[in-house]
């Protein structure tokens, strides 16, 4: 008991193997190994979802035991990108000053020249939000139309409201294609045009009520949050005197029991323990509950005809993979110099500079 009783539980990887079938078509089994990927990435998808990996778009289709598996996507576009840096998300207290930072205009003449006139084409092209106002743009480019909001409250509560708010704008019709995020900002990219939505409505503190529910059933993070609470508390011995169970077999177990508990006793302590584990370690649902609190009634929406100064950043990681060499940096630089010209037209000269 006192090999396994508290142990700390790492992070742990999953085999992503390309998809098959059965000859009875009904059940799905792992086939050639294309490669490995962290847990948390795949705990947050369901089923359909597409994302970059080793250079190409998959669909992913499910995770069984320690396999994510995963069929070639048909879609060029990954819906959801390659996070970095999500463990660390900004802190309140900083996402704080920056708001003010950025709302306190007498404060720009401290920051660098170019900045300065990148704030101020972005006031000209856009607006500036206030500090607890919550600005939303909405405009086409290429063959999609993009929605952007600014919450600068960190890449964890960023990639949850995506999830939320791309659920919200499928039942309305919308289309989504997918997400990213960055610290600061959020970008969600449909079929259809996002100008005349009611933002007040997708935005509505609710979504943490039954959106949140359907999207932790549909994904895998609620099993693999009650798997370390069950390693933590004993529940499952993962150490023996001179035998060690393998991950395989510690998830084969755990699942087992999540789901006869989930369907005989749903209030089980340790069901409660793995849901209030997710929404603090996974989801930061508190945080985002303060947001969607603090923008209630309080969103500005722009609806331009191009990319203002402020979306670049979220723009250029769309579909960015890390991939070794040059290139990838080329090709990042090339997109980022075409966007920002595209941002630049017809703007002032005084203000030329700031790109």
């Amino acid at each position: 008991h006192r090999m396994n009783v508290g142990a700390i539980v790492s992070a742990a990887n999953l085999n992503v193997r390309v998809a098959g079938r059965r000859a009875s078509g009904k059940h799905l089994v792992a086939g050639r190994k294309i490669g490995e990927a962290e847990e948390w990435y795949f705990e947050q998808m369901t089923p359909g979802d597409t994302f970059v990996f080793a250079g190409q778009v998959w669909a992913f289709q499910g995770i069984v035991k320690t396999d994510a598996l995963v069929s070639p996507a048909v879609d060029k576009d990954p819906k959801i990108p390659s996070y970095g840096g999500s463990k660390f998300p900004l802190g309140t207290s900083l996402a704080e000053r920056v708001r003010r930072m950025v709302q306190d205009r007498d404060h720009w003449r401290v920051l660098p020249y170019d900045v300065q006139e990148w704030l101020e084409l972005q006031a000209l092209r856009s607006a500036i939000p206030e500090a607890q106002t919550l600005l939303v743009e909405t405009f086409p480019r290429g063959t999609r139309h993009f929605l952007v909001a600014y919450p600068f409250e960190g890449r964890l509560a960023h990639t949850t409201l995506a999830m939320l708010l791309t659920r919200r704008l499928d039942r309305m019709g919308v289309g989504p294609l997918g997400f990213v995020v960055t610290d600061y900002s959020l970008a969600i990219w449909s079929i259809r045009p996002m100008d005349d939505l009611d933002l007040d409505a997708l935005f509505e503190p609710d979504m943490l009520g039954d959106d949140l529910e359907a999207w932790l059933e549909e994904s895998f993070m609620m099993k693999r949050s009650f798997r370390n609470c069950a390693l933590i508390s004993g529940l499952i011995e993962q150490r023996q005197p001179g035998a060690e169970k393998t991950g395989r077999q510690v998830t084969f177990s755990t699942d087992l029991i999540y789901d006869v508990l989930r369907r005989h006793q749903p209030d089980h302590l340790l069901l409660r323990t793995a849901r209030a584990d997710a929404a603090t370690g996974l989801l930061d649902v508190a945080r985002l509950g303060q947001l969607l609190s603090r923008i209630h009634g309080r969103i500005m929406h722009k609806a331009l005809d191009r990319p203002s100064p402020f979306c670049v950043p979220v723009l250029v990681q769309i579909g960015r993979e890390r991939v070794g060499g040059d290139a990838a940096e080329m090709i990042l630089d090339e997109s980022a110099e075409a966007l920002i010209a595209e941002v630049m037209e017809d703007a002032p000269e005084a203000l030329k500079g700031a790109a």
